[in-house]
């Protein structure tokens, strides 16, 4: 995909679901596809179960600035990390969720018609019996409905970055939450300008 503005994507969750990770591997597959890539980081005050995120900024062209104040794609993994960022993400965004921690959406929420949501939580622990890959079927999911990366270099970034031991598992993941995708959203540069109603 040509990336000719940056490209800004907050992935969101509590400490020990693995956000940080997850957006790290997305900057690494960005990387392989030959993009300019920002990964920055925070870490809420308590390492497991406080709200944290990893913000990834992907452009063809150099990245004037190191941050975004609004995010073209938004992936949240818990509740927490919805209610703290929702704010923040652009008009016609993406937006997924892991409806296992938040099944509805609150009614006064109209930022956005593009929302996927999947008990990513729920699927982990029924297709692997363990909930420790529900952030790669959710990056894989991502990847899929918003063709950011190509799913090969996500791929790559997994044998780059993660323990081999732990390779397959992940892999798996990441190709369970792919294929369990069939919407694909178009990002359009035009969400940067203000705008009233949505497509």
């Amino acid at each position: 995909m040509r990336i000719q503005e940056p490209l800004s994507v907050r992935v969101a969750g509590i400490g020990g679901q693995g956000n940080i990770l997850a957006g790290k591997l997305l900057a690494q597959a960005a990387v392989f596809d030959g993009k300019h890539v920002i990964q920055t980081q925070l870490y809420g005050a308590q390492v497991r179960g406080g709200i944290s995120h990893c913000d990834v900024i992907i452009c063809d062209d150099w990245i004037d600035f190191p941050e975004a104040s609004h995010f073209d794609i938004m992936y949240i993994m818990h509740s927490d990390a919805f209610k703290a960022y929702q704010k923040l993400l652009r008009p016609n965004g993406v937006l997924l969720i892991d409806s296992t921690f938040l099944e509805t959406l609150p009614s006064t929420f109209h930022r956005t018609k593009k929302i996927l949501m999947l008990p990513l939580e729920r699927m982990a622990l029924e297709k692997f019996k363990t909930s420790m890959v529900s952030n790669m079927i959710g990056l894989g999911a991502l990847v899929k409905a918003t063709q950011v990366v190509t799913i090969e270099s996500l791929m790559k970034a997994v044998d780059e970055l993660i323990s081999e031991k732990y390779v397959k598992m992940n892999t798996e993941a990441i190709t369970y939450g792919y294929e369990a995708v069939k919407r694909e959203f178009r990002i359009k540069t035009e969400q940067r300008i203000r705008t009233i109603g949505f497509e």
